[in-house]
Parts: C-alpha cells; structure tokens; sequence
C-alpha cells in the first residue's frame, strides 16, 4: 500500500507506542524545531533542555502509563473486594454507628463501666440459665405497628370529635383485628386467666393500646360514669384522691400518709377507686362504639389527672388536651405482636437470633401481603376527610428506609452524569470525559485500599460515603485546571518545539496549583482530627486520602490520557488504536506552533477565556465598579454576620427525613405532640455499686473499633443486709417522693423504679413469688427479708428462674426483667444496680442537648446524694449513666459545636499558612484567607437563614466548609502570583489562564448538588445545599471579592523582594 503524503512508518517512529520529536536536537533543523529557551537548569528531575524527566516518559510511552495506572487501580479495587468486604461481617464494609464517644468523657466512662461490665456478666450467666428453659408461644413482644393520627385542618374538633372520625381511626386497627390470620402472629395475652386444661391456642390476642379501647368498651355504664365525672368536677376532689388513693386504693405505702385520715375521705377514695376500677374493666375494643363519644371523651380529660388511673388514658391524648380544653389534635396507638411462633427450647446464642431473623422475615413476608396495601390505602390524605393516618413498623421500616435509600442514590447518579456531560462538552472528548469520571471514581477504593490496608485503620464510618461527592467535586476541578493549562500552551510559542517541553509546562503549572489547593483541602479535612469523635476522624483521614489519591491521578493518569489525546484524538474524528498507525501526523503541537507563528503572537483564545480576560478582569479595575461591589459585600456580610451570631444549638428533635415525609411525620408527631405516657417507655437511668471506672489502655477506636476498654469491679463491694436496707430505702424515696415526681416517670401514681431487692426480699420470706399481691404489697417487710450474703449463691439462681411480679404480661422472668441490675455471673454477686425511668426523655429520639442535660444533672444530683447514704453501706462509689447512649450523645452534640468552632478556623489558619509558604507573598495569603472567613460566615448566615439550628448534622458541615472553599481563591492567588507585569495585568492573565476553570469546577459542583436538594434523607439533603453554598459564596468572593482587594491596593508582587524564599 502506498505510503501516504506526510506519514511515517512504524520504522521511522522513535517509539514503538508514539511518534514524537526525537530527543536529540542536532538533527532538526531550527527552521522546523526551534530549540526551547533554557528555563529550569538539569537536575536529578530535569533533563538537559529543562523538562520534566517524569513527563518525558510518560510521552514516549503514554500507552504503557496509561495501561498499567488502570489495572493498578483495578488491581487494588480487587484487593480491596477480598481483603476488606469479603472479611466484613454480613458484607457490610462500614463500622456500625454505635457506642461513638469521647472516650475520655466522664458520661462515656461511666457508660462503659456499666455496659461492659453487664455485658461480661450476661455471658457468664446466660448458658447456665437457659439450659432448659422454654418461652411459651407468642410470649415475648417481637414487634409493634404503630398508627399516628391527625386531625385535617379543617376538623376543629379533634380526632375525637364525631362518630367519623373515631370510626376513621378504627379502620386502621380493624385490617389486623378482622383478619383470622393475625391471630398466628399477634402478642398473647397471658395474664387472661384459663381453664386447667387450656393452652396457649385458647388465649386471646393482647388488646391494643389505643383509646379506643374506651370508645369501643365492651359494655359502658353511662349512670356510673357521669357519677366519677361529677365527683371528680368537685373542687378539692382529684387533689384528695390523689393523696389518698396510693394507700386506699392499691394498699401501698400507707405509712407514708401525713396525719390522720378522716374515715369520710377513706371512704370517698375508696368508693371512687372501685367505680373507676369498674368502668375501665371493660375496655377492650370489642364492643360497638358507645353511644354518648362526648361522655367518653369527658372521662378521659378527668381521669388523666388521676395518679393511679390516668395510665388508662393519657397514651393517646395530645399534650393539650385537659378538661378545659377536652380537644385531641392527636391520636395514637399501638399493635403487639408476639413471638416465637412455636414453644421454643432455649438454645445457644446464635441458635436464638437464627430463629428470630427466620421468624422476623416470615412475619414481614405475611405484613407485605396481607396487609401492606391496606395500610397505605389507609394512610393516604383522601380517604378519610377528617383524620391523616400514618404509620410504621420495624418489620418494614427496614424496607422503607432501603427504598428512600435508593431512590436518593438514583438522584445521586444523575449529579454524575451531569458531572461526566460538562467534562465531556468542556474537553471536548469522550475518551477523556471517561477517563475523567474513571479517575473520579477509582480514586475511593485506591483510597479505601490505602486507608485500611495500608494504614490500618479499621473504623470506617458511614460518613465517608460523602467523599464520593468531595472527589467529584475537587475531581472535575482538577481535570478542568489540568485540561485548561494544555489548551492554553498552545498560544505559548516558546513551548511548542515538542510535545515534552510542551506538556512539562503544562505539568508545571497545574502540578504546583493543585498541589497547594490539594495540600490546602487535605489539611482543612485533617483538622477533624481535634474532635474526639472517631467517625468525624475517620472521614476526615479517608476525605484526606481520596484528594491526595485524585490529585496522584490527574497528574499521572489524566495527564498519560492528556497524552495519548493529543497524539490520536484531538482535531481528529476517527478512533485510532494504541498503535503508531493512529497517531495524527503532522502532530498537534506542531500544529499549534504553526499556527502560532502565523499568527503573530495574535492567536485568538476560546470565548469564555476572552470573556473572562477583557470581560470580568475589566469590570475588576473599574473603580467605580469595585466601590459598587464593596458596597454589596459589606451590606451582606454585616446581614450574615447578624444571622451567624443567631445561630443557637437545636432544641428539637432531629429529623432524619424530609418533614413532610409520612415516616418523619409520624415520628415529628410522637416525639412533640403527646406527653410521658404510663405506657411510654421512659429512659433508663442506672444507679450501679460494685464497679469501677472502665480501664480504657490501649484503646484507640480507629484502628481497633470493637476494643472499649475493660471492665473493673471493685473489690470491697460487699451486698451486706445493710447494703440490701438501704437500697431498698432508696427506691421507696424514688418512688414516692413528690420532688422527683417531674423527673421520674410515674406508673399507677409510683416512680417507675425497677430494683430486685423487693422481690428477692419476697422470695427469701415466701420461697417463691406466687402471691404476686403479697410481693407488691409489701406483706414481706415484716418479716427478717435480708439475705445473708453467705446465702446468695444459693438463692440467687432460684430466684432469677422466678416470674417477676412486675411484668407487664405475666411471663417475663426475673433474670430477663433485672438483666442489667442484677450482677450475677454464675458465682459471684460482682455489682448490684437499680434502675428509674425519666419522665422526660426516651431511648429512641435526638433530643436536644440543653433537655438533656437539664435532665442529667438531676440525675447526676441523686447519685451524689446516694453516696450519703447506699454507698457507705455497700463500699464503692456509685456509677450513674443510661445504656441508651442519651448521655453520651449529649456530650457529642457538645462537642459538635466546639469541634465546627475550632475545625473551621483552624482550617482557615492552615489555609493561610499553606498559601504563605507556596506563594511567599504575606497579602496574598492573607486576603484569600479572608476571602475564606467571608464564604464561612456567609454559609454560616444563611443557614440561620434558611431556618437551621445547628445540630449534629450542621455541625459537621460547618466544620468541613474550609475545606471546600479554599480551591477558588488559591488557585486565582497562585495564578496571579506566578504572572508577570504590574497588578491590572496579572489580573487579565490569572482570568485568562484559570477564570475557565474556576467558572467550570463551580458550575459542576453547584449543578451537580441541586438532585441532592431533593434527597428525603435529610443529611443527605442539607449536605446538598451546603455544597452548593458554599461552591458559590466561594467562587463569588474569589472573583468579585479576593481580585477586587488586589486591583484596589494594587500591591506589587515583587519576586526578588518576597516575604521569606523557599
């Protein structure tokens, strides 16, 4: 085949892989090479022309580069598979998000203490325990479905204000009630009394807990109750049947009544006592609703105010709801369902949470087709006109959240199409636009490879999941700077005698700017490090390594694709081969210096580089103009510095879902609508003696997750008959003390306080707990109750086989109700512990901190009195903490809010020292750290602005905000330091070198956050709009701002008269 007009043969190329200027310059002539000015002396890095010794290879053999960075990268994501993922249990890569702390703080510690110790016990205890034992058919709660209802706005009257609505809400109870299958899987009721020869098949379903159980009685005595409702509207006569009905009512704590009691008003307790008793005895849901729905709703309003009585009513009343205000907005209530399916023998651990996922996935299976559709017929806004049904499970809540999940990565993807399509249309190729998105994304199981293995830090918390949508960011920055550089070399004369001097310039300039906004970013994420929370650390090294893992990528693999670009596809529409036969001859560069030659030094940029160099560099050194937007500046941040100083600390619960979002509707509503109810499950607070402080040597969370430290017990402890007195005493005090009646929750008129002492006093006198009346009257302090610590080893494992007498079902042992207070470990009492449940906090929501610690410090008040009194009785110090990390996470919200303080002006100091150091310049690092504070407090401002308070989740984005917005002004500050000329044309020439690029990294990550706004996963959706704050705030006081101050003041960069010289 003839050799075409221009071409080489494979035997004519210097490389096997590419056709490019030979190294030697004799044999061109200076005619069609010109020889390149001498502008970097040899070096160890550099050749004898200058260049770049790295960038010389990487011409001659881009292909080979190119070939082995990709299968590196694949390579180290294949490791990664094996050694990380396939070791992780159940596949999941991620620490779970429990127990985070400070483990230095005193509330951790004390959380520890207790939890590790209890933990230690728990399997010590637990095989001699089960051995044998059987749990009865659909005993033990395994799950509830809750219904939450809302009056429409149109519905003055509340959700119990006509037959409607009431008979709206009991539609959604009938789906289960109605249906004979439910009766398979529903919680039994064994405190129903049966037959002799009756079994578990012959109890009926637990009735729900719903006040419609009252509206639905199986039968209603309306002449009884306008009598209770008459006598309670009588002044003075819930006061005094408060007072009295503990003792005349329940026969308890008689002897704590305060002077003599007329026998009248006994009488009267009485009396009222056993017609309230009767009237509540029938509600059960079973009968037709009750005529007179006012009546009833009448009763309600009166009996939440009675002690012993109101747990009958006050679970499904909103908070303002009274008998002057007899208007529920709000409703509740709550399905049982039970298991095991089956009488089940106790087997090993393991042997038990099989049968219970197994269980656990027939009971959703049986949810989703029987019942699910139903459900969401129900809840949806137009079939009821009056009340809005909502509702969740923990069965399917799983599959809800995976479906949010889901559907919030698919907006996820489109940010990265658009981010792959803007790199497409500003590179103008789609091998680099893939290339690009290739090195985006490799750049995490690079990272993730070096973070784990080669670190070896084993915490890898869920938050880092957010460095995809950093690198994606900081990514298509750095592509856009390096892609820009190599588009403009083409207008340098001097640099285009080859590609090697060419692309040397081009791996010069970027190399140095990103290296300082890389380097800059890296340490601004490293500033996590100051928190004491280990998942803030562990994103903070992970974010730290994926920058400098894509900046390792743009400057080797992106510029090897740069390369091979330039020898095969650029101006050239066909797609060659890695071989010299789809090089494009005559190449490139020679192209681009002859078009530079004829051009005169006149070579015309592309648009947006001019718009940016005459355009916005000339509106800059307008005065006029630069007043103008001194002004704008000024005026708005005086307005976001107002609006930063309003920001307080939350003092609601956090949302995790978008509010409108049935789910965190329904969790909204619970959480602020409805008061500390009987039935409401208060947060635990223990009171522990017998330990002491956990031993936390050796424990670093980052490389070793699971290692908290080790329990210690003290080894005075003694459970002495004084010991067992006085805690005793103590609980009496909790329980019926009117000062601790706001701080712990009641239940039939008595703090709820759960101590094994009462009823191991009862069982050392009676030899068993079978007169359950005996145990709760207090028959037994009449009697020698003390056991004699010789005696625990042999009362103690009869005694835990026992049923606790405070069960609320009748089946619940005393091992499984005291598991954490009660010590035992087989042998040896270690610890002894009681516990009360607050009135305020629960262990399911984010409270805010200033709730939580007005409630701990009460708590903390106790435990100091308690050391008076138990303490010295017992030997040992008393450990006060909850095991549903309220405490600790108290501390962390604290700590959120001094680690977003100091995070983010440390990060600005870095920024500032970094900038110093690599441009030597002390105004240029000062005004772009400046320019840094201004994007801080204009993010921070209109956060106050879009009504955010800061909790968890703000806290962090505001400790991270100096990371992402250092890129802008660095680069522009580089870029204007490494100019020439006086101050106007440094201007014109950092706008026209980096204005393109700064202007694309900016577009992309604000285009590429705007999915993420409509995330239902709320950090996710908060994570979106900061991103995109802050992407803007910083390219707008990078360009308008930081470039304003230099045109205004014009202080002259002098290189031989630098602050200090590297």
């Amino acid at each position: 085949m003839p050799k075409e007009k221009g071409s080489i043969s494979p035997k004519e190329a210097v490389d096997v892989e590419e056709a490019v200027v030979p190294a030697n310059d004799e044999e061109q002539s200076e005619e069609s090479n010109p020889k390149p000015t001498l502008t970097h002396q040899p070096s160890f890095f550099t050749d004898n022309r200058g260049n770049l010794k790295v960038v010389n290879l990487v011409v001659r053999r881009p292909c080979t580069i190119f070939t082995f960075i990709i299968v590196l990268c694949i390579v180290l994501s294949f490791l990664l598979q094996i050694i990380v993922f396939r070791a992780a249990e159940n596949g999941n890569p991620f620490t779970v998000p429990e127990n985070e702390f400070d483990v230095s703080d005193e509330r951790s510690i004390q959380y520890d203490s207790l939890r590790l110790a209890q933990e230690e016990v728990e399997e010590a205890r637990k095989l001699k325990e089960r051995a044998g034992q059987v749990t009865p058919k659909q005993s033990e709660l395994a799950d509830i479905m809750y219904w939450v209802f809302e009056a429409q706005p149109s519905n003055e009257a509340g959700v119990f204000g006509s037959r409607e609505s009431i008979e709206a809400m009991k539609d959604g109870f009938d789906i289960f009630l109605e249906d004979s299958g439910f009766r398979d899987f529903c919680l039994f009721d064994y405190q129903q009394q049966l037959g002799p020869n009756a079994t578990s098949d012959d109890r009926e379903c637990r009735a729900p807990l719903s006040p419609l159980t009252m509206y639905y009685a199986s039968s209603w005595d309306s002449e009884k109750v306008a009598a209770v409702i008459d006598n309670l509207k009588v002044p003075g006569n819930i006061e005094k049947f408060n007072t009295l009905a503990l003792c005349y009512v329940q026969q308890l704590y008689c002897d704590r009544l305060e002077g003599n009691i007329d026998p009248s008003d006994a009488a009267f307790a009485m009396a009222l006592g056993a017609n309230i008793t009767s009237i509540t005895s029938t509600w059960d849901m079973k009968g037709n609703l009750v005529e007179n729905i006012n009546q009833v709703t009448e009763l309600a309003s009166y009996l939440i105010q009675i002690d012993v009585f109101k747990g009958f009513v006050d679970f499904g009343f909103d908070t303002e709801f009274t008998a002057e205000n007899p208007v529920s907005k709000f409703s509740r209530g709550i399905i049982f369902w039970g298991g095991p399916m089956e009488d089940s023998k106790q087997g090993s651990e393991e042997e038990m949470e099989k049968l219970e996922d197994s269980e656990d996935d027939i009971r959703k299976d049986y949810i989703k087709e029987n019942y699910l559709e139903k459900m969401d017929e129900q809840s949806k806004k137009s079939t009821h006109s009056t009340i809005r049904s909502y509702y969740f499970m923990t069965a399917i809540i799983g599959d809800v959240i995976l479906n949010i999940v889901t559907k919030d990565a698919t907006l996820a993807i489109f940010s990265f199409v658009f981010v792959f399509l803007w790199i497409r249309l500003n590179t103008r190729s789609w091998f680099l636009a893939f290339v690009g998105l290739f090195e985006i994304f490799f750049s995490i199981p690079v990272a993730w490879f070096i973070f784990t293995v080669i670190f070896q830090i084993k915490y890898f918390a869920t938050l880092n999941s957010l460095a995809i949508f950093v690198v994606a960011a900081i990514g298509a920055d750095d592509i856009f700077i390096f892609m820009d550089a190599y588009k403009q070399s083409q207008y340098h004369l001097d640099i285009l005698c080859d590609l090697e001097t060419r692309m040397s310039w081009v791996y010069r300039r970027t190399g140095v700017a990103m290296a300082i906004t890389s380097a800059t970013t890296c340490a601004a994420f490293l500033c996590t490090l100051i928190t004491p929370l280990t998942s803030i650390q562990s994103f903070g090294i992970f974010a730290a390594v994926v920058i400098f893992i894509d900046y390792v990528l743009v400057m080797t693999l992106f510029c090897t694709a740069v390369v091979i670009y330039h020898n095969r596809y650029e101006n050239n529409a066909r797609f060659g081969c890695c071989c010299p036969c789809g090089t494009v001859t005559p190449s490139n560069t020679e192209k681009a210096r002859l078009a530079a030659e004829e051009s005169d030094g006149e070579m015309k940029r592309d648009r947006v580089s001019e718009f940016f160099r005459t355009k916005v560099s000339s509106f800059i050194q307008v005065p006029l103009h630069r007043i103008v937007l001194f002004i704008l500046f000024s005026t708005w941040l005086g307005c976001a510095i107002w609006q930063a100083t309003m920001l307080e600390a939350t003092k609601e619960n956090e949302q995790f879902l978008d509010e409108n979002h049935p789910l965190q509707k329904s969790f909204t509503i619970l959480g602020s609508e409805f008061p500390t109810a009987d039935d409401d499950l208060g947060l635990k607070v223990y009171y522990a003696w017998g330990l002491r402080e956990v031993d936390r040597s050796g424990v670093n969370r980052l490389l070793d997750p699971e290692n908290y430290g080790t329990p210690q017990y003290e080894p005075w402890f003694d459970f002495s008959t004084e010991c067992q007195a006085a805690i005793l005493d103590l609980s009496d005090d909790l329980k019926t003390n009117p000062k601790y009646k706001d701080l712990i929750k009641r239940k039939n008129g008595l703090g709820q306080v759960y101590n094994f002492v009462e009823e191991l006093a009862a069982f050392s006198v009676n030899g068993n707990l079978n007169d359950c009346d005996y145990v709760r009257t207090g028959g037994w302090r009449n009697s020698t109750w003390q056991v004699e610590p010789s005696n625990l080893a042999t009362v103690i494992p009869e005694f835990l086989q026992e049923k606790s007498c405070y069960s609320d079902d009748g089946t619940e042992t005393i091992s499984g109700r005291y598991q954490t207070e009660i010590g035992w470990d087989g042998t040896t009492l270690k610890y002894a512990a009681i516990s009360v449940e607050s009135a305020v906090l629960d262990p399911f929501g984010l409270d805010p901190e200033s709730l939580t610690r007005r409630e701990y410090d009460q708590f903390i008040a106790i435990g100091k009195e308690v050391e008076e009194t138990v303490s010295r009785h017992c030997f040992g110090s008393v450990i006060v903490t909850d095991l549903n990390e309220k405490f600790v996470f108290m501390n962390n919200q604290s700590i959120y809010v001094q680690s977003a303080l100091q995070s983010s002006i440390l990060g600005i100091c870095i920024a500032f020292a970094v900038l110093l150091i690599s441009t030597r310049v002390l105004h240029l690092a000062l005004f772009a750290s400046i320019s840094i504070t201004c994007v801080l407090v204009s993010v921070v401002g209109t956060m106050v602005m879009l009504g955010w308070q800061l909790g968890s989740i703000e806290s962090i984005l505001i400790g991270i905000i100096a990371g992402f917005s250092v890129d802008y002004v660095v680069h522009l500050a580089h870029a204007y330091e490494i100019a020439s000329g006086d101050c106007y044309e440094r201007l014109n020439e950092a706008f026209s070198d980096l204005g393109i690029s700064v202007f694309n990294g900016m577009v992309t990550s604000v285009v590429a956050s705007i999915p993420l706004f409509f995330c239902q996963l709320q950090f996710f959706a908060k994570f979106g709009t900061f991103l995109c704050l802050t992407i803007a705030f910083s390219w707008v006081f990078a360009n308008f701002g930081f470039m304003s101050v230099l045109a205004q003041l014009k202080i002259p960069v002098n290189p031989k008269n630098k602050c200090f010289s590297l």
